[in-house]
This record gives structure tokens, C-alpha cells and sequence, in this order.
């Protein structure tokens, strides 16, 4: 019975059920009182940990834990997304059918691959204390403040993270949600992460565990540094620096509070990198093949991705191409092409709205071209800011211990004999720099440039040297540099002359609310202890995962409590500017509706309107006859000049992001935000449109600063809906 696949197997399923402890005392709590929804997440989360884990550990040979999680998670969210894309498209996206799917792959993977012999005992890095108490104390907290405080913590999410994935589980299909009042390039973007969330919303029928979906991704962002530290060549105890950072930087905790799929992007470029390097040194098919599958994910899951893809591109060149490279190629088929597929057929062009253009050919026509996309405030070709922007990438607090430590560890790298493959992964930053600067159209918002910062974090492993005061130097350095990060200072660093979207400078904020300090060091003091006492064991992951589920159980549950009607703010997180009235209204629609029918005009933030258990439906409801009509046809309506023309005043014009449209030559406009759809409408053509849908409940806010000043609105701020709405106050 100590054969390596049951070994594995029972400690997938340990820990599954070991998970589902805090879920069903937090879904308690936040009103879950569904005993089958709890099975059915253990059968789901069984059936794919499981599956993974038999996948990696039969077809890869045993390189150690970190090589095995990183091949594990890579395949678990490949099935994830598999999974919810050929239900969607089937229109059979229910709990059932994905149970009966992911228990069906689980057995064949057992069946269809051949066990292999050997000992694949699990050997726990050997870190500093100060990082596990760092770490561990600073998860705890990101999960306790995010289960109690998303979907509000990341306006995305509100918009579409959270709501596709909602209306998907609702329709049991897959489909093209329109955004209006919004970026309207979200309704055609890749979805895995979208997929991930919907694999995470069916049990519960609501996003229990959703809100906070980016945390295993948060998690496994720093393994891959961790690993790709240890690749080059550095001890664990200095590879864990690297990983460590990542888990403090401010940034990066933002995003594991909330529903965006950035983490979930980036942890697959990570991958992609770590895994890509493994195919390089061993040129084996099975490792370019789950290299294409990581690369597929990761373009699968933002546009932005396309951006920096030539550095993984560039991969299968070192050393002379390899061939086996081409066995790449169906994985990212089969987790990217579906998507950008998906676009060119129905829309036009595969990254719609945008067109594809090549030496000034169009290739794909789409709502406007790249210029369009530069039209913003969000966009900027002045290089002097780009040292700010990496500052905030890293987090500004962070920015500054790793500089001097990075650069340092970087001339060690370069002083290396064997630069394989430490000059590659030093050489990956600098080669996504410009690709972000060029590529990347709003190139003012840092969250684009997370990745390239991850990556600069693995330098800091090599500062360390044979001398022993040296070394215990540095770790006495970094200790105090993460308790700095958690503690950090009500500073700020001023920039003359930022964009007004990019504030007045650098923030060197804390991570933890100096209210909770004393909380988190006994925490922290709970998690050293743990580790003291269990280090020497087999036990050592069990220990630390009993007492970091227990902890984060109390502090969640707890937090209403403590801090009265609302739940404690363990976190400083970067606000969402959703205003207050907006709050009000939300919580009256979770009070006072059930099972109603929801249409939405003025703001696209409408996944508060289905309810916490998604008993709701919501839709925005066209104002003219084409009921059915998106963005994509629109556009093509305009293109043939029929279709959106009725004589009629336009209720809304064309332009950039806070920025008037552009003139073309031939005298159109050429805009990221067309509006079509809200351009030519009639009362009675939106009140039939109503009806045909069921509306019972009509929810209308006031135009945010991005749309008011290009779409009528009322001396209150409301759309044209309020004003269709007031003629008849009965109907409403």
C-alpha cells in the first residue's frame, strides 16, 4: 500500500476534504446551508487534484515537490478549462454533467497511463523562519479579508469576472455578454479565468469560494519563482526570498483579494517560463507539450498576453531549434485558439474590437484600430514615467529593498560560468520592457507590467556567498525588509508631473491595517510555532495547513463580530471608487428581490444585481429593435452604412478613454469606445425588448466620469432609461 500513485492519491484527498473544513464553516456562515453543494465541490476538487496529480506523476519523471506542483496545477487548470469549454459549448454547463465529465477523466487517467516505480516522497524546503511566518500570516489574512469583503474588492469583477461566469451558470451556455458603459473589448476577451470561476461558482450556485479564486494562483506564482531560483542554481533557504516578495508585494496581495484574472494570466506566463526552460534542458516531447499547454492558458486568459509572448517564443531557439518545440502546438490550440477563433468568426477580427493590421494592410476588421486604442488618458509615450510604473509593479514600499539587493544578485549571475539558465531568466524583464511600453496600450496601468516585476524578483537568491556573517547579514536584512513591507509607512515619495490618473507619487502604504498589527505578530508568532514543532517530521505541510485553516476560519467568522456590522479590514487594499449611493442600492436589491428579472443602464457593474446565490437574472436591454444585437453587429451594420440609422437625435457619440474620438481620413471617427449601441433608440422599441425579456426590475445609475461626457444624459446623470422610465410611472 506505499506505492508512490496511492501515496499521492491519499494525500490529494486529504487534503480536498482537509480544504472543504473552513469552506463548510465559511459557506455556514455567509448562508451556504447546502450540505450537497459541499460534497459536490469535494467530488469536484477530488476528481481534479487527483486527476492532475496521477497525470504529472505518471508521465513526468520526480524532479522534487516544487517540479511536481507547478506540472500538477498546470494540468488541473487545463482540465478546469477543458471541461467548462466543451459543456458551455454544448449548452450543458451544470453541476451534474461536470461531475460526471471530471469523474470520467479521473478514472481514465488511471486506466490509460502506466504507473511508474520509484519513491516520490515529498521532501518540505528547508526556508528561514522569517519568511514562514511572513508568508503564512500574510495568506491567512488574504483569505479572511477576501471572503468577507469581495466581489467588492476589484471593480472588474463586478463588471465581468464574476458576472459572465453568473449569467453562464444561469443559461447553462456559453455566450457573448455585452458591456456597455464600459471597456466593451471584455465581452470578446479570452475567458479561461472566467471558466476557472464558473468551475467555482456551480457547486454553491454563487461565489463562495469565486470572490476569492485568484488565491490558489497568488500561491502558486511564488512556487514558480521559488523553482526557477532553485533551477538557476541557488539553495532553498535563498530561493524562498524571491517567492516571499511576490507573496508581499502590495500589487500582487491586491489582486489575490479579488475576482480579476491578472494572477491567474501571469501565474501561467510564470509557468510557461519555469516549464519551458525544463523542455529546453531535457527536449522531451512531454515537456514541450505541457509548455504549449501553459502558454495556451496563459494566452487564453487576457489579450495583454499577446504582448509578451515572443519572450516565450523564444524558447524552443536556445541552443538550436528543436523540433519536439512543434508538439507545443495542440496545446496552445486548444487552450488560446478557441477564444481568438471565437472572435474572427463571429466578429470579425480574433482580438475585436480591434482590427489586425500588418504593414498597414488590415487583416481583420474590427470597431477601430491600435490608434484608437493609444487615444487615451491611459496611455502615455513620455519613457520618463516608466520608472514610476516599475516602482508600482513591484509596489513601491518593495521597489526599494529590491533594487539594491537585485542588482547585486544580478552581477553574481553574470559572473557565472554556466549561464544557462540564469542569464535567460535575468535577461526576461529587460526583454519585457519594451515590449510593454510598445505593446501594451493603456501602458500606464502597472498591473500590466506584474509580470516582467515577478520575474526581476528572482536576483535577489543570488545575493548570498560562502561567508557566513555575509549571509547571516542578509537574512537579518530581508527579515526586516518583509516586516517593512507588512508595517510599511504613511509616506509618500512625491513624482512631479504624473498623469492625474497616476496620482502625485510613489505610496509607501502598509500591507496590514495598524489596527490588526498585534493580531497579525500572533499570528505569525501561532505559525513560527507550528513550524518549530513540526519541522523535523513528515508532518511538517499537514501542521502548517491544520493551523493556517483553523486561523483563517476564527479571523473570517469572527470579523462581523469584532468589528460590528461590517467585517474587519485586516488589509489595506486599493480602492474600488464605487460610490456609496451604488452600495445602497445593492443592498436593497439583496433584501427586497428574489427571482426577479433585472434590467441595468448608466454603469456595467451589474453582478451585485444577481444576488449572493445568483437567484437573479440581469441583463442591459438594447434601446432600438435589435434585441439581440451585440457590439460585433454593430459595427458591421455601420460598416454596410444600414441597420443604426433612424433619423433620430444620437444619444451618444464615439471616443477614446476620457478623450475626444479621433477623425479618420474619410471623415469617420475611429474610437475604443464606439457606443454604438446606445447611439439611435425609442422608447418603444426598448419597452418592447423589455417585455420580450421578462423584466420585472429596472436598475439605473448615473453615468460614471468615463461616459458622461459622450452619452445623453439627464441634469441628474442618469441615461436616457430614467427619463423612458419616469413617462410612465406605473409600468415602473
Amino acid at each position: 500500500m506505499n506505492h508512490p500513485d496511492f501515496t499521492s492519491t491519499a494525500r490529494v484527498l486529504g487534503g480536498v476534504s482537509l480544504l472543504c473544513v473552513p469552506v463548510i464553516a465559511l459557506g455556514w456562515h455567509f448562508g451556504y446551508h447546502s450540505i450537497g453543494a459541499y460534497i459536490v465541490f469535494w467530488l469536484f476538487s477530488a476528481s481534479v487534484g487527483v486527476t492532475a496529480t496521477v497525470v504529472a506523476r505518471r508521465t513526468f519523471p520526480w524532479h522534487g515537490l516544487v517540479g511536481a506542483v507547478i506540472r500538477a496545477a498546470t494540468i488541473a487548470f487545463a482540465i478546469v478549462v477543458l471541461t467548462g469549454l466543451i459543456l458551455g459549448s454544448l449548452g450543458q454547463l451544470t453541476a451534474i454533467a461536470v461531475g460526471v465529465l471530471l469523474t470520467a477523466v479521473c478514472a481514465l487517467s488511471r486506466l490509460l497511463l502506466p504507473p511508474r516505480s520509484g519513491a516520490t516522497t515529498p521532501r518540505v524546503p528547508d526556508v528561514p523562519i522569517a519568511v514562514v511566518a511572513a508568508v503564512s500570516t500574510i495568506f491567512i489574512f488574504i483569505v479572511s479579508y477576501g471572503i468577507g469583503h469581495s466581489p467588492l474588492t476589484a471593480y472588474d469583477s463586478l463588471s465581468y469576472h464574476l458576472f459572465f461566469p453568473a449569467r453562464w451558470l444561469q443559461e447553462h451556455r456559453l455566450s457573448i455578454i455585452a458591456t456597455p458603459f464600459s471597456d466593451e473589448a471584455q465581452a470578446y476577451a479570452p475567458v479561461n479565468g472566467e471558466l476557472y470561476f464558473l468551475w467555482l461558482m456551480l457547486p454553491f450556485h454563487g461565489d463562495l469560494l469565486a470572490r476569492i479564486g485568484q488565491v490558489p494562483f497568488y500561491l502558486l506564482s511564488g512556487v514558480v519563482l521559488f523553482a526557477l531560483a532553485r533551477r538557476i542554481g541557488a539553495k532553498p533557504e535563498h530561493a524562498a526570498y524571491p517567492a516571499a516578495f511576490c507573496f508581499l508585494s502590495k500589487p500582487i496581495v491586491d489582486q489575490a483579494v479579488g475576482a480579476n484574472v491578472d494572477l491567474i494570466c501571469w501565474a501561467m506566463f510564470l509557468s510557461a517560463l519555469y516549464l519551458g526552460i525544463a523542455a529546453v534542458d531535457s527536449d522531451e516531447r512531454r515537456d514541450w507539450i505541457l509548455w504549449g499547454v501553459a502558454v495556451g492558458l496563459c494566452l487564453g486568459s487576457k489579450f495583454v498576453a499577446l504582448v509578451y509572448m515572443p519572450v516565450l517564443a523564444l524558447l524552443p531557439f536556445i541552443r538550436g531549434f528543436r523540433m519536439k518545440a512543434l508538439w507545443a502546438l495542440p496545446g496552445v490550440a486548444m487552450f488560446a485558439l478557441p477564444w481568438y477563433l471565437r472572435n474572427w468568426i463571429v466578429a470579425g477580427s480574433p482580438i475585436f474590437p480591434a482590427s489586425v493590421t500588418f504593414a498597414g494592410i488590415t487583416i481583420a476588421q474590427g470597431a477601430f484600430t491600435r490608434n484608437a486604442l493609444l487615444n487615451s488618458v491611459f496611455h502615455t509615450t513620455d519613457f520618463r514615467l516608466f520608472p514610476v510604473l516599475a516602482s508600482r509593479a513591484f509596489g513601491s514600499a518593495l521597489s526599494l529593498v529590491w533594487l539594491p539587493f537585485a542588482a547585486l544578485g544580478a552581477w553574481s549571475l553574470v559572473k557565472r560560468e554556466h549561464r544557462w539558465p540564469g542569464m535567460y531568466v535575468l535577461l526576461v524583464p529587460f526583454l519585457m520592457a519594451p515590449l510593454f511600453w510598445f505593446g501594451v496600450p493603456d501602458n500606464i496601468d502597472h498591473r500590466f507590467l506584474l509580470p516582467a516585476a515577478l520575474v526581476a524578483l528572482v536576483p535577489t537568491a543570488f545575493v548570498f556567498r560562502t561567508n557566513r556573517i555575509w549571509n547571516a547579514a542578509l537574512h537579518a536584512l530581508y527579515a526586516a525588509a518583509m516586516a517593512w513591507l507588512v508595517v510599511g509607512a504613511d509616506a509618500t515619495i512625491p513624482v512631479r508631473n504624473l498623469p492625474w490618473p497616476m496620482g502625485d507619487g510613489l505610496y509607501l502604504e502598509a500591507l496590514a491595517n495598524r489596527r490588526y498589527l498585534v493580531l497579525f505578530l500572533f499570528v505569525a508568532s501561532v505559525m513560527i510555532a507550528a513550524w518549530m514543532v513540526s519541522k523535523k517530521t513528515r508532518f511538517t505541510l499537514p501542521a502548517l495547513a491544520v493551523v493556517s485553516v483553523a486561523a483563517t476560519t476564527v479571523l473570517a467568522v469572527g470579523s462581523e463580530p469584532w468589528c460590528g456590522s461590517s467585517q474587519c479590514d485586516f488589509l489595506r487594499i486599493a480602492p474600488t471608487y464605487i460610490r456609496p449611493a451604488m452600495l445602497d442600492g445593492w443592498d436593497w436589491v439583496e433584501r427586497n428581490t428574489h427571482d426577479a428579472t433585472f434590467a441595468y443602464a448608466g454603469n456595467n457593474v451589474p453582478y451585485p444585481l444577481v444576488g449572493t446565490q445568483m437567484t437573479n437574472r440581469v441583463y442591459y436591454v438594447n434601446i432600438d429593435h435589435h434585441l439581440t444585437w451585440k457590439l460585433h453587429d454593430y459595427a458591421r451594420a455601420v460598416r454596410k452604412r444600414q441597420g443604426t440609422v433612424t433619423g433620430l437625435p444620437a444619444l451618444a457619440i464615439s471616443s477614446g478613454e476620457l478623450r475626444p474620438a479621433e477623425r479618420t481620413p474619410g471623415g469617420g471617427v475611429d474610437a475604443s469606445r464606439p457606443r454604438y449601441e446606445r447611439m439611435d433608440g425609442y422608447r418603444e422599441a426598448w419597452i418592447g425588448n423589455l417585455k420580450q425579456l421578462g423584466v420585472d426590475h429596472l436598475f439605473v445609475s448615473t453615468l460614471s466620469a468615463d461616459e458622461v461626457s459622450y452619452v445623453w444624459h439627464n441634469e441628474r446623470g442618469f441615461p436616457i432609461e430614467d427619463e423612458w422610465a419616469k413617462a410612465d410611472p406605473k409600468a415602473f
